[in-house]
Parts: structure tokens; C-alpha cells; sequence
């Protein structure tokens, strides 16, 4: 049954995939060395359509019983498209969807707790129960609008929406919430490379009567963006996001990674693409239960250049 409903979640992810990957063919003439290929994938207003594939394992930590056994696979399907403006910037229409393999679940007295919930519970949690791992599903979904690109001097400046839908296919983790809210970015292109940060953040919107809960959502992200060029498509990159729950216990808000990997841009007949791998250390994680380690295989197909 597992396997099954992982396999119909490809299937449904795959269609509308392969309809875009139609629409979307590559252009022969695309003009961009591989290392303006890879610098601007980074741009939060990137001119280039493209649909990144994150394959995510991370290992947990925490003082519940068996927290540090815990372990999760992820892969976060990242399509974007771009629409050039006449003042020179552009208007980035993304999605963020993302496909669960199991994620550790903390049950006790009656009740699972996952890692949201967990975060916000930690005080109250008993420590007399154990972690399962819950069956593979479609995650809740995220859409993204935003406006913004690069000055002449090399200036990134963005500002843009977030909606999180309510899709998750698990009952156990899901929280029930429309989200809603802001991300601003700022960051340099340089002859070395790019650096940069967005900031986000994410509070419920769902109408308060037709709530059946008593938990909230408010939780702020810095997700930084570095490369470092080595040429002919090569980067050294750190890509950490920090987040903040400020509606968890305390001790149970901050996550805090620092990492490092390597990227490389290359060609597939007509179309580039990027590949990178990345390994990120969480030197701050929640108290009761957290990520520790990170590694993530990212894949992202260019479909076109719309920065002429």
C-alpha cells in the first residue's frame, strides 16, 4: 500500500510535468555561458524558467525517547516561470511542491505529534511515548508571486507573496491552516559570485470560525543564497534557511544550520541544467525535536531564457 501511494503521487506529479516540460522546450539559441546560467538560478527574479528537484535526507536529534533514530526523505519539485516586464525586472510565478516519504511521528496519550507540533507542545509532551514512521504523501503545496530583479551595479532587490494551501494527504502532520504572508530579498552579484538572504514569513489566515484547534502558525525564514564561481559552470554554494517558530515552546523556536557543497551547470543536447549536492550541520535545533543533519541532491532542468 505504501508503495502504491507513492507511486500514484508520481503519476499525478508526472503529468502535468511532462505537459509543461511540452510547452517549455528549450531554446537552441539560448545565449548564457554556464556560469551566468548558474549564478542566475540564485536570483530570486531569475529570467529563466526552470523546475528545480530537491531529494532531501535529513537526520533528526532530540530529548524524546529515540529522537536521534528518527530519519526522513523528502523531494520538493520547485517549478518557476518568469515574465519579463518593460521596466527591465521581472514577475516570478513559482510552486513549491512537496512529496513526504514518512515523516517521524512522536505518538503519546492518544496523540501523534509531529514536528510543528511537537515544537509548540514540547512543554507538555509526556516522555513516555514512541516514534513511528508515517506513510508517504502529497505535502501542502506553496505558491509564490514576486517582483523584483538586478539594478545596473549588480543590486538584487525583490518583494513578493506566499500562499500555502491546505492538500497534505496525512492527517497526522497536517496542519489544517491556509498560510499567508510576505518575502523580501536582497543580495549582490559580484565578479566572484553572488550572496544574498530572503526573508519570510508565514502566519494562519484560515477564518477563526472554522477552526477545531487551538494551535496557531507564525514562523519566520532567512534563507541565504551563496556561489562562488570556479568557471566553466563550477560553484562552491551555501544555501542554510533559519527558521524561527514563534509559536513554539521555548527552547523549541530556532533552527540553525550552516553548510557547504558544490554546484555544477552543464548541458543535456539543447537543454542546460544544474547539479548540485549540499551537506548542512544544524548548530541550533529545538530542544525536544529537530533536524541535526541535512543532505540534499538538487537537479534543475532549464526550460528557457526570457531575459531577451
Amino acid at each position: 500500500m505504501f508503495w502504491y501511494s507513492i507511486m500514484r503521487l508520481f503519476f499525478q506529479l508526472l503529468t502535468p510535468l511532462c505537459l509543461a516540460l511540452l510547452c517549455l522546450r528549450p531554446s537552441p539559441g539560448m545565449a548564457l555561458s554556464f556560469d551566468e546560467i548558474s549564478l542566475d538560478l540564485l536570483n530570486p527574479a531569475t529570467s529563466l524558467g526552470h523546475a528545480t528537484n530537491d531529494l532531501e535526507y535529513r537526520s533528526f536529534q532530540g530529548d524524546l525517547p529515540g529522537a536521534s533514530d528518527q530519519s526522513q526523505w523528502d523531494l520538493v519539485i520547485t517549478p518557476s516561470i518568469p515574465f519579463p516586464l518593460s521596466n527591465g525586472k521581472n514577475l516570478v510565478l513559482s510552486a513549491r511542491i512537496p512529496v513526504s516519504f514518512g515523516e517521524p511521528t512522536y505518538f503519546a496519550d492518544g496523540t501523534e505529534y509531529t514536528q510543528w507540533r511537537i515544537r509548540q507542545f514540547a512543554d507538555t509532551i509526556p516522555t513516555d511515548g514512541e516514534f513511528f514512521n508515517g506513510h508517504g504523501h502529497l505535502a501542502d503545496i506553496g505558491l509564490k508571486l514576486v517582483y523584483g530583479g538586478a539594478s545596473d551595479n549588480n543590486f538584487i532587490a525583490t518583494y513578493g507573496l506566499e500562499l500555502v494551501l491546505t492538500n497534505s494527504q496525512d492527517g497526522s502532520v497536517e496542519k489544517d491552516q491556509i498560510l499567508l504572508g510576505p518575502e523580501f530579498a536582497l543580495g549582490k552579484i559580484t565578479g566572484w559570485g553572488i550572496i544574498g538572504a530572503r526573508v519570510s514569513h508565514l502566519t494562519n489566515i484560515t477564518d477563526p470560525d472554522d477552526r477545531d484547534y487551538e494551535f496557531d502558525t507564525n514562523i519566520s525564514s532567512l534563507k541565504f543564497f551563496f556561489a562562488y564561481g570556479l568557471g566553466n559552470g563550477w560553484q562552491v554554494i551555501s544555501n542554510p534557511v533559519v527558521e524561527y517558530d514563534w509559536e513554539g515552546a521555548p527552547g523549541n523556536k530556532l533552527a540553525l544550520p550552516i553548510g557547504v557543497g558544490v554546484a555544477k551547470t552543464a548541458r543535456l543536447g539543447n537543454m542546460p541544467f544544474k547539479a548540485a549536492i549540499e551537506i548542512q550541520k544544524y548548530l541550533k535545533n529545538p530542544d525536544a525535536f529537530g533536524p541535526d543533519w541535512l543532505l540534499k541532491f538538487s537537479f534543475t532542468p532549464v526550460f528557457w531564457d526570457r531575459s531577451r
